[in-house]
């Protein structure tokens, strides 16, 4: 008996499509440039998918779960507000920012992935906040603020050079943490004093 290929799945047509946004854009992830991207028909993409819709919005999700909601889920195991903030820090540097603008592009045109990207945002934000809160002490409101801040940064280091070097990612974290420690260290000092 012959051993036969593995069959395409849904999170094989999924993966497939994350990789040609990051590597192509929103082009690449049509319907006829994926189907040949993968050697498939578009009846092995429907059999999976009810609509491209369908498609764009599983690619959401699971960018949403491997980019955000598994990593939130790691820090949450975490106590150490410090090893928080450099797990989180590692995680950073492993995001595709290629991949972030192909997603980000794709919620400007899809409602339905907007909300994915939306919820991930969020997601983010709060995991910020709570370390901001944890690390340094603040209400809720100011930890907000900054979580606004360093997620603001971070999102403009992924427009501005998405080819960035993971080197050149860790100096300026490393540049951003120093002068978030060094902020909050002299205000607590001025506020003792």
């Amino acid at each position: 008996m012959a051993v036969g290929k593995r069959r395409f799945q849904a999170e094989d047509w999924l993966a497939l499509g994350l990789k040609e946004l990051s590597a192509r854009g929103p082009e690449a992830i049509k319907l006829a440039p994926i189907c040949a991207a993968a050697g498939l028909t578009r009846g092995s993409f429907y059999y999976h998918f009810n609509d491209h819709d369908a498609f764009l919005v599983g690619m959401a999700e699971t960018w949403l779960e491997t980019q955000t909601t598994n990593v939130a889920a790691i820090l949450k195991g975490l106590r150490d507000p410090d090893v928080q903030a450099e797990t989180l820090t590692d995680a950073a540097m492993s995001i595709d920012y290629k991949l972030e603008l192909g997603i980000r592009e794709l919620a400007r045109r899809n409602g339905d992935v907007a909300d994915v990207v939306k919820r991930a945002d969020n997601m983010r934000l709060s995991v910020l906040m709570d370390l901001y809160a944890a690390r340094f002490d603040l209400e809720r409101p100011e930890a907000w603020d900054m979580a606004h801040l360093e997620y603001a940064a971070f999102a403009g280091l992924i427009l501005i050079d998405p080819e960035m070097s993971e080197e050149r990612q860790r100096d300026l974290a490393a540049r951003f943490d120093l002068i978030m420690r060094t902020f909050f260290a002299t205000r607590d000092l001025e506020t003792d004093a």
